[in-house]
């Protein structure tokens, strides 16, 4: 049997250990190349990526296992360089794992968005219900009310923010519960947000908790099986 191969690539460094091995189990037997925006940059490289004013922040994993918020716009090359890296090693479709938003990318391949994935995901499953949406930095609330806005059709009935990478379990869950009694469903909304990490959040809310690296990789999973 010839498997498929599956591009993953994150906006910040591979491999992402902390997430690819729990996406694996979601996944049809594939090969997984994984690639990253800032793979090969130092720290001071990635420093010199910091957002500007008013640019947009977005936060990602280093493979050191820190934290890093750089700039959108000034990503977006790095990120292109990536998707193109992942094609190049023989993927047969690539999956960008942020939650955040993204221009059309130049590719070859199919490529596949977490954030339309998860969105439209959480839409169809939502059915009226009021969703409450966490983020992972409070600077991203605002754009991240609109963007679920918009897609929902209706406001969200609820944004707050936490850090999936540098909160414990007990501050992630404490996060959601200040929001769970406006809300029906919510959404851990940073794709370092994990299993562990939903199971905290719905024990404290008593709401069901969604992820979007498992919404966003079952929905890959469907694409790479019809290869």
């Amino acid at each position: 049997m010839t498997f498929k191969t599956l591009g993953v690539v994150t906006i910040g460094q591979a491999p992402r250990d902390d997430l690819v091995p729990a996406l694996v189990p979601l996944l049809p037997p594939c090969r997984i190349v994984q690639r990253g925006a800032l793979d090969g940059l130092t720290r001071a490289d990635i420093d010199a990526l910091a957002p500007a004013p008013g640019e947009h922040p977005l936060v990602s994993r280093l493979a050191d296992g820190d934290s890093v918020v750089f700039g959108h716009d000034r990503s977006l090359p790095l990120v292109e360089r990536a998707v193109a890296r992942a094609e190049d090693d023989g993927a047969d479709a690539v999956l960008i794992v942020c939650s955040g938003s993204f221009p059309p990318l130049p590719h070859r391949r199919p490529l596949l968005l977490t954030e339309p994935l998860a969105h439209h995901a959480v839409a169809g499953l939502a059915a009226g219900a009021r969703v409450g949406i966490v983020r992972p930095l409070a600077d991203q609330v605002e754009d991240g009310a609109r963007a679920w806005g918009r897609t929902l059709g209706t406001p969200v009935a609820a944004v707050t923010a936490v850090s999936p990478y540098t909160a414990t379990l007990a501050e992630i869950a404490a996060t959601a519960a200040q929001i769970a009694d406006r809300c029906d469903l919510i959404v851990l909304d940073c794709i370092g947000f994990d299993d562990a990490m939903r199971t905290a959040a719905a024990r404290a809310t008593d709401r069901p908790v969604l992820l979007v690296r498992t919404l966003a990789a079952r929905l890959t999973a469907e694409l790479l099986a019809g290869l």
